[in-house]
């Protein structure tokens, strides 16, 4: 993990934003397969990774906290409610709406889309065999099973395009972008979800926020400025509480124009952030040698770990966990990829009951009181231990 500007680290390439040649390296991701650096545009602001390999051979799995996170199918399913509760706000979900949904994955948008609009019908585009047939055979939906820059769609053919965390994958955001305003009627709109750069900010972030599956680390101001420049007007801005995602509603409206403006405060605002990832990331990473102590430490009494994901992969990475010490360990989505982890056998939360642990350790932050919710639920005795507690601790341990 090395922060910038490295030497000679300017590029050629044009950012794909603003089309200058101002693009600087001031992040290198660990573990990155695929060499990646991350380059900050000097004139937008707009973050990028380069190379922009975009269409790599499919890797195995890799259940990492590293850059070469990725081929793990978690779906999409966590942005449903949010996107159709943004469409009801500004559409008829009644009428007979035409629908492009891209990047389907295993259609849980595409199935509640359908059921809360029972005359509309999908064009479901989705590239991965792997999961693509979950919409193939739902009525009204047609399946194009394609990456969506190869997707040869009518003009004019939709009422909405819908687009949920897809937009960072791409090598050319701002071309897909300008063919969404074309496919979409006069006024059609565009639902985008995205990841969002603000999560570098956060005091407990372990794992490499830079993947390589992500060519673009889009901030509200640098999505939106790309929105626009397709030719949209926004009629909902993305929630400013929320710095895991950035949710936007546009409406097509006029011509697609260059944005060619200088933004020094978006510059200096990604530079900030990326800096500060940096040296909190290091600074966690340092101290999850206590972390891992003080698990051990629990010892004689029975422990369970629910979360076998990135959190867990940089702790047995960084804070030499032995996990093969564990009683159980439990991740819902990853016991359908893999079988275990670092020798330790997956389960799901159902042997919690079995097992009958003393002590449940939640790897998770985003999902942890659903988590803790339902291992009390399972194990009623047992104590719930934290993540973000954990790592509290180990910093004044560390400090002391």
């Amino acid at each position: 993990m090395v922060t910038g500007p490295f030497p000679e680290s300017s590029m050629t390439e044009l950012c794909d934003l603003c089309r200058r040649d101002q693009l600087e390296a001031i992040y290198e991701p660990e573990r990155s397969t695929r060499g990646l650096k991350v380059y900050l545009c000097r004139h937008c602001g707009l973050l990028q990774s380069l190379p922009r390999i975009d269409r790599a051979q499919r890797a195995p799995a890799a259940v990492s906290g590293g850059a070469d996170w990725g081929n793990v199918r978690y779906g999409k399913g966590f942005r449903t409610a949010a996107a159709l509760s943004l469409l009801r706000k500004h559409t008829d979900l009644s009428s007979d709406l035409a629908l492009l949904d891209v990047g389907s994955n295993r259609g849980s948008f595409v199935r509640a889309f359908l059921e809360a609009a029972p005359t509309a019908s999908i064009v479901a585009v989705e590239p991965d065999e792997r999961v693509a047939e979950s919409c193939g055979k739902l009525d009204r939906c047609e399946l194009v099973q394609t990456r969506i820059e190869d997707a040869a769609l009518e003009t004019g053919r939709f009422d909405i395009v819908h687009s949920c965390h897809t937009i960072e994958h791409l090598a050319e955001p701002a071309r897909v972008l300008a063919d969404h305003w074309r496919v979409l009627k006069p006024g059609g709109l565009l639902v985008l979800d995205a990841p969002n750069s603000a999560i570098l900010d956060a005091d407990d972030i372990i794992e490499e926020w830079f993947i390589d599956k992500h060519l673009y680390h889009f901030s509200a101001r640098t999505l939106m400025r790309t929105v626009v420049a397709a030719g949209f007007e926004i009629i909902a801005a993305p929630d400013i509480e929320d710095h895991a995602n950035l949710l936007i509603v546009a409406r097509k409206a006029y011509t697609a124009y260059r944005a060619k403006d200088m933004d020094h405060r978006e510059v200096a605002e990604a530079s900030r952030l990326v800096a500060h990832y940096g040296s909190t990331r290091a600074r966690n990473l340092a101290a999850l040698t206590f972390v891992s102590i003080e698990i051990a430490g629990m010892a004689p009494k029975r422990v369970a770990m629910w979360g076998a994901g990135r959190l867990f992969d940089t702790l047995v990475v960084h804070g030499s966990f032995t996990p093969t010490n564990l009683s159980l360990l439990i991740d819902t989505h990853l016991k359908a990829h893999v079988a275990d982890r670092y020798g330790c056998k997956l389960a799901g939360p159902e042997a919690l009951a079995e097992a009958d642990p003393d002590v449940i350790v939640i790897m998770s932050r985003g999902f942890v009181d659903e988590i803790a919710t339902e291992a009390r639920r399972l194990a009623p005795r047992a104590e719930i231990v934290l993540y973000a507690d954990l790592l509290a601790r180990a910093h004044v341990r560390k400090a002391a």
